[in-house]
């Protein structure tokens, strides 16, 4: 295999990762029909068909799949690092993908990137916002921030801090009701976050004193603008983030109550694919984006 061709390698990763030979042609500036002159040449030097075709999509052969898991993390580590030379130590350069999700990417993550990509303008940025799970290895991800619990201990991860959430009221409803009893919660419209239309239990502690609130409830959302939105016209109590509410509640839009209650923070960090070493334009997004998100976590 000495005589196979590092550049049929690159187009054969930028098929894959871009999910069509069209996408490749275009992110390699190329017609394509060289892409698939490369890849049938690969295919041609490696023995093995590596690509299902049809007119309208391909699907990866189990060679293609393993050709693929195989070559990406050394071929992303290798165009990283012919990236960066020539560049002094300060400056970085190329694009990052970076995946959030909606609400932390709207509310923040947005304005930090906008920040980052000023200080490094040779830097293009690319911000995938969404609550779906994306693969960082298949879809090519250079950074993600995740909230909650990670399953994947393959990743590099760096601890941001915690999620804290809060009940939060309209001042105009806190003034028709005292909010000073927790278990009064049923009987206040409670606007719950759900995940396909099925609404979860509230579990809070005080000190040692543990409770779980089955609020009464008939306005679910799985998206906590849109709880926002109803809390701020005066429609029930919600549970949101902090980060979601905390200029909201400095401008007395929003009334924080049942303070000495808590529920379980959860972790927000960076995940980076593992990798033997981490590109200077990843480390710097990454440090840049810990020393702004210790802010609010």
């Amino acid at each position: 295999m000495e005589n196979i061709d590092l550049n049929q390698l690159r187009v054969f990763n930028k098929v894959v990762t871009s999910g069509s030979f069209s996408k490749a042609a275009a992110l390699l500036k190329q017609p394509k029909s060289r892409v698939s002159r490369n890849i049938l040449a690969l295919e041609r030097d490696l023995g093995v068909q590596l690509i299902y075709r049809t007119t309208r999509q391909f699907k990866l052969t189990e060679a293609g799949k393993d050709l693929f898991e195989k070559t990406n993390p050394a071929l992303t580590g290798l165009y990283n690092s012919l990236d960066e030379v020539g560049v002094d130590s300060e400056e970085v350069s190329g694009l990052i993908k970076v995946t959030v999700p909606e609400d932390l990417g709207s509310e923040l993550i947005g304005g930090f990137g906008l920040e980052f990509a000023q200080e490094h303008p040779k830097v293009q940025l690319m911000i995938h916002a969404s609550n779906q799970y994306v693969d960082l290895v298949k879809d090519a991800i250079d950074l993600a921030v995740r909230i909650g619990k990670i399953k994947d201990s393959s990743m590099l991860v760096r601890k941001v801090g915690e999620v804290e959430r809060v009940f939060v009221v309209s001042s105009d409803l806190f003034r028709k009701h005292p909010f000073k009893k927790i278990n009064e919660l049923d009987k206040i419209p409670f606007l719950s976050a759900a995940i396909s239309g099925v609404k979860g239990n509230v579990k809070i502690h005080k000190g040692q004193e543990m409770k779980e609130l089955i609020p009464s409830t008939n306005f679910m959302s799985n998206n906590h603008f849109i709880l926002r939105t109803m809390a701020l016209g005066g429609h029930g109590v919600a549970l949101i983030p902090k980060f979601l509410v905390t200029e909201h509640i400095n401008r007395g839009e929003l009334i924080q109550v049942y303070k000495d209650w808590k529920i379980d923070s959860v972790p927000i960090q960076i995940l980076i694919p593992h990798q033997k070493e981490v590109p200077r334009k990843i480390r710097k997004l990454s440090d840049f984006l810990i020393l702004k998100l210790a802010k609010y976590f």
